[in-house]
Parts: structure tokens; sequence; C-alpha cells
């Protein structure tokens, strides 16, 4: 039998991770008010079923209604190994018709043949269909006395409101980490298996939630390695996790180092990584170094405890400009890289862009600030300090240079203010500053008369960012310029030439905005 079907658990106390599931349902059967529908809803390999089972030999063991049944009267052991008439677990999946819930409807009606009630469990719930569950409406409503429904579903949304409104809901939740790996490590050691932490902590991040996914893993991965269960067998048995690749890039983010960030997104790549999967674990990593260093205790429900540790470590030494910087740029190479068909450059792109300027930005700022500290130790670095040129902008006027530099900012100041203006602005991209006008070329003529028309939404968000009044002029490309650039917008792969250097060009494109 498999591991998660001899581990199912047969009494509420056994039911791991749904501490308030269990509270108020067994509340409920000791003050003896058994409602006639539940609805238990959450992620898959929770409980729900597990939980529908035991709620029902509560109802009808012999030494019932209870809230630990013994199961090892006659009415337990029928519901336990499936052969109970009065206990009925259907899939909603394939009975999900009218026909079938009106057949179900007129059975209902028979009292049941041994024990105290009849129970319907109704699997994924959410599978029937609309005509069925109007017929399964007013028995829902107005049931016998002598009948309860259970019904299961990792998709709520998806049922009637008609139906929701008469059922007592139930949410379950994922089953955190720290209680998924205690849980494996009783069975493991239970079933007599050589293990791990680290092996146990991989399968418990594979599981995402789920106890179930997490006992089927952990026997296929017992049988591959013959009873042991490491960090090398599970890699064999469900090939290379990217979570260590997506680790050494948060590293990387965290000690600044470019290099280590290239070397780990070859060596994902060598290892056959999903790199769109590394990008959503490397978001994922910097998310959690952000809630570490604004609460770390938020991570202890979805990290193993040394995890936390690592991340809480590491969020006192990084920037958390540096954080938000870098899950814009990651979120944007995931979106470029799904419509460009490249998405290993567009991430390798998107850690240069974020690491090349945490390198700079210390570079061009120490000296001025050092020099200052001399003269005036009192006094805030001079860039905090803006002064007026006489065309009103600060010293140094902006380039063009420096637009591009700030752009992605802008482009979220603008987003905040306007989302469909923010989409037109994608098509464009900065020329040139002169004078206090700054250029912005388009392919698209709709683009370009959107953002004509928007343009002091741009030019706000470039005074907010850059502290200095820019204002913006649209051209429109003409048709060469449009066809010469159309392959380096993000929008389309490029071409690639045997020389490589329409690729080149694409992630210098790519890197310049």
């Amino acid at each position: 039998m498999s591991l998660y079907r001899s581990w199912r658990p047969k009494t509420f106390a056994e039911l791991v991770g749904q501490d308030a599931v269990v509270k108020t349902l067994t509340s409920a059967i000791t003050k003896g008010r058994l409602a006639h529908a539940y609805l238990f809803s959450g992620p898959r390999g929770s409980g729900k079923t597990s939980a529908a089972k035991i709620l029902a030999r509560c109802i009808n063991c012999v030494q019932g209604p209870t809230v630990e049944p013994d199961n090892t009267c006659e009415n337990c052991r029928a519901i336990l190994e499936g052969r109970s008439l009065d206990v009925l677990e259907i899939d909603a999946a394939s009975n999900r018709g009218i026909d079938e819930i009106r057949e179900l409807r007129d059975k209902v009606k028979f009292a049941p043949s041994t024990m105290r009630r009849k129970v319907y469990i109704i699997d994924e719930a959410h599978m029937l269909t609309r005509e069925g569950a109007n017929a399964f409406l007013k028995t829902l409503e107005e049931p016998p006395e002598h009948v309860v429904f259970i019904l299961a579903t990792t998709e709520p949304e998806k049922l009637p409101v008609t139906v929701l409104s008469r059922c007592q809901r139930y949410a379950f939740r994922r089953i955190t980490v720290p209680v998924m790996l205690e849980r494996l490590r009783h069975i493991a050691s239970a079933e007599g298996f050589t293990f791990t932490e680290e092996a146990l902590r991989q399968i418990a991040y594979r599981a995402d939630g789920g106890l179930r996914d997490a006992l089927t893993m952990l026997e296929q991965v017992a049988a591959f390695g013959d009873g042991e269960v490491d960090v090398e067998t599970v890699a064999a048995a469900f090939g290379q996790s990217t979570r260590e690749w997506a680790r050494a890039l948060v590293e990387a983010v965290c000690n600044t180092d470019t290099a280590a960030a290239l070397d780990a997104v070859s060596g994902a790549s060598d290892a056959g990584a999903e790199m769109a999967t590394l990008m959503r674990e490397a978001v994922a990593g910097l998310r959690q170094l952000l809630v570490a260093r604004l609460n770390p205790d938020l991570l202890e429900s979805e990290l193993a405890p040394e995890d936390v540790r690592w991340m809480t470590e590491r969020a006192e030494r990084i920037p958390q400009g540096r954080l938000v910087r870098g899950l814009k740029l990651l979120a944007d190479a995931i979106a470029d890289g799904r419509r460009s068909g490249l998405p290993r450059l567009e991430l390798e792109v998107a850690m240069l862009r974020l690491l090349l300027a945490a390198e700079e930005a210390p570079s061009t700022a120490a000296p001025v600030a050092k020099s200052e500290a001399h003269a005036k130790p009192a006094a805030p670095p001079p860039e905090r300090q803006p002064v007026e040129s006489p065309n009103g902008s600060i010293c140094g006027d902006p380039t063009v240079q420096k637009v591009l530099g700030v752009w992605e900012q802008v482009r979220a100041r603008v987003g905040e203010r306007s989302a469909p203006v923010n989409g037109m602005l994608a098509n464009g991209e900065p020329l040139g500053v002169d004078s206090g006008v700054l250029t912005l070329t388009f392919a698209n003529p709709i683009a370009a008369e959107t953002i004509r028309g928007n343009a002091s939404l741009v030019e706000e968000a470039l005074l907010d960012v850059l502290r200095a009044p820019l204002k913006v002029v649209v051209q429109v490309r003409k048709k060469s310029q449009a066809a010469q650039g159309s392959s380096g917008g993000g929008g389309r792969a490029p071409s690639i030439r045997e020389d490589g250097s329409d690729l080149l060009d694409y992630a210098l494109k790519k890197f310049s905005t």
C-alpha cells in the first residue's frame, strides 16, 4: 500500500497542519450541532478527503457521535475499508451531469441501512456542471434528517454561489514546511529509511504545501535509493532542482557578484533547468529577503528554520532598494523571455543591469562624500542638496544616458498613475536630451499619439525620479528605422546571423533600456 494511504490520518488528532478546522469540527460534534452540508476547500494534499472520512466515522461510530472514533467497531471498519453502503465517496469529475445528480437525489430519500446517518463525500465538487449543480440545490438545501453532504474542492470559486451559501465552509491551508518536515521525519524513521535533513527539505519544498505529494515523493526516492533518501537520490529521481541555482543567484545579488550570477545561470542551463522556473525561484528568493528585512517571523511558515536564518543573515547586508529593483527587473525578464523565446538571455541581462548598477553606485558617490566629510563633517553629500542651474535643471543637466539609467523607474511611476499609458510607453525609447527637452521615438503611431496626449504624466514621473524638469516631445520613427529596430524591442526574438551579431545587438538593446 502507498505511503500516503497507509499513513492517512484516522483521527482528528493525526490531521496535521489544520488546527482551526479540527477545533471547529470537534466543537460542533461535542455540542451536537452537526450541519447537513459542509464544504472543505483548499490545495491538493492538505487533508480534505481524510477529514471528510474522519468526520463520517465520528458521526457513525458505534460509540458516537464522538470526536474520537475507535476505528475498531464494525461501522468504523466498514468506512475505513470502503465497503459501507451508508458512507459513499463520489467523484464529481466523472459523475458531474444532471442524470447522475438526479440519481443521487432519488437515493438520499432512503434511510441508512446500518448506520446512524448517510454521508455523501463529493470529491472535486467544482467539476459539477451548471445543470448538475442546479439539480443538486434543492436536495442540498433541505436534505432528509439522516443525510450529511461533504463537498471537497480545490477551486471553490467555480461553484455557484447558491451552492456555497448552503454549506458550512472550512478552508484547509497549505501544510507549512516545518510541519511537513516533522511529519516526513516521523514517517521516514518509522519506515526504516535512512535520510538526510537536506533531502527532506528538498522534498518538502517540491511538494508545495501538499503532504500527499510529499509522501509520494518520499516513497519514490526511497524505492529508487533502496531505502536511502539523500540529496543525490532526490536529484536522480526527480531531476536537478532549480532551488540551489536560485539560491546562488540570491547570494550573488547579496554580494554584488556579477561573475557568480552568470556562473549560476550557466550552471543551471547546463543542468537542464528551465530558465523560466529559475527566474520564478529567484523572484521568490528576493521576496523572502525583503520579507526578512521587514518581518522575519512571516517566513517561519514557508521556510525551514535553517533557511529562515540563511535569509535573515543576508537580508541585513543588502539595501532594500536593490531588492525592489531586482524584483521588478526579474518580473520583466519573465514576461520578456516568454515573448522573445530567449529566457536565458533575458535573465542574464536583468542580473547585469541590477548588479552593475549596484557596483557603480558606491564608486561614484564615495569620493564626493569623503571630500565633503573633511570640509564639512555635518553636511550631507552634495547629491542630496540639488542646486538649480539657469535652465531649471539640477547641476549636471540630465543626459540621455541618465534617463536610460532610470527609465524603468520612470515607467513604474507612470504605471502607478495609468497602466494603459505605461503600456504604450513600453513601445518607445529615449532618443536624446537637448536643452531640457527629452525626445521619445516610437515605431507605433498610435502609441506615439497616446504618449503625446499624456506627456504631462511622463514629465511628472521624470521630475520625481531625476529631480529635474524635462519637457517631453514625441517622434514617430520612419518605417525603415522601425523595421531595423523591431528585433530588439523585446516583443519578438531576433534572427541570429552566423556571427551572432544580431543576438549581441539584442542583448545590448535590452541592457541599455
